[in-house]
């Protein structure tokens, strides 16, 4: 009986969800941008006065920045954020209805020549990157470039809101493919497609510990074990949003990736070369480090 109970607790849980995300798309349809920005705009600040996920995200800060975690500067850069992520949910519900001229727009990308560059080698590209800026429209512009381009998604178990997320990205040209599902990537590969991956968060939170901003944080390696095993080149993008309704994306040339002996020593070095680079790309626009989640080993009491 408990089990049919939790089923049916499950389906409703999910199906509200799917709703929820369904009347949101119908917004976000029926409004102008600026309406829409105005609505998420007033959401956020309640959101963030609400305290939810707001001490993550502070913690988040202060580990970058040095700040005290009750700073105010601390306080304005958080409220920065809430609204950043307000901002990157209304984009993304607009996929549908933003015309590819317009979208390209957009978005200015610098870099499509190290994609084509590492592409011509025949063993894909493994793509790494952060929560910085609207990372679903960075994905999204490589893919209006005319690349196949496979991005690594959350899993969510519910089969309404997972065919939603990949509804929307195919709008864009991005496919999706599961965490839980990584092991197909390597056929990807083979077939010389592209595959980005996150490399701020591991959702399973089984990522080894790393010296990060000088304090200890769980980073996934995924990415570069997958390039390691692959041969594929490891290649640095960002996106970051420089403009109300504008974004630059960079995509940077590959990562020289150690490739000889004892594969933990080669993860460990390499995976040094990687967090150089994501730490670099976070501190510069920690404003729009849109990650909600505790990575960090140690909290320092808070």
């Amino acid at each position: 009986m408990r089990k049919i109970a939790k089923r049916l607790f499950t389906s409703l849980y999910n199906t509200v969800g799917f709703i929820n995300y369904i009347l949101a798309t119908i917004l976000a349809y029926t409004t102008p941008y600026f309406i829409t920005y105005l609505i998420s705009n007033s959401l956020s600040r309640l959101w963030h006065m609400s305290g939810h996920n707001v001490l993550v995200i502070k913690r988040n800060i202060s580990k970058v920045t040095g700040l005290s975690i009750d700073d105010p500067k601390t306080d304005y850069l958080s409220k920065r954020i809430f609204m950043e992520f307000g901002k990157n949910t209304v984009d993304f519900l607009k996929n549908g209805i933003i015309p590819l001229k317009n979208f390209k727009k957009m978005i200015d990308i610098e870099g499509t020549e190290n994609l084509s560059k590492s592409l011509e080698k025949g063993k894909g590209v493994v793509i790494f990157s952060a929560h910085i800026g609207n990372s679903e429209w960075g994905a999204a512009r490589v893919g209006t470039e005319g690349f196949r381009l496979w991005g690594v998604g959350l899993y969510r178990n519910n089969k309404l809101l997972d065919n939603y997320f990949e509804r929307n990205r195919k709008t864009k040209n991005i496919n999706t493919l599961y965490a839980n599902k990584i092991i197909g990537v390597f056929r990807l590969l083979k077939n010389n497609c592209i595959v980005a991956v996150p490399s701020d968060w591991d959702p399973f939170n089984t990522a080894k510990v790393y010296d990060f901003f000088g304090h200890k944080a769980r980073i996934p390696s995924g990415a570069l074990q997958i390039a390691i095993t692959s041969g594929a080149d490891l290649i640095p993008s960002f996106i970051h949003r420089d403009g109300k309704y504008h974004h630059k994306l960079m995509i940077l040339p590959p990562i020289e990736i150690e490739r000889n002996g004892p594969k933990e020593e080669l993860v460990e070095k390499n995976m040094k070369k990687v967090i150089e680079v994501l730490e670099k790309f976070i501190k510069e626009n920690i404003s729009q480090w849109v990650l909600f989640h505790n990575i960090w080993v140690e909290s320092d009491g808070t």
